[in-house]
């Protein structure tokens, strides 16, 4: 189970790259902003 859990896993990592859904976009469609005001 744990192997067949990390096989779909590498493939949604390929997926999110390949479609520009990267951790510093948060994986999301969406467009991310940032708050201003916790950046320091």
């Amino acid at each position: 189970m744990l192997k067949w859990v990390r096989i779909w896993l590498k493939k949604y990592d390929s997926w999110c790259l390949s479609m520009g859904l990267t951790p510093e976009n948060k994986r999301s469609c969406t467009p991310y902003k940032k708050d201003p005001i916790n950046d320091d």
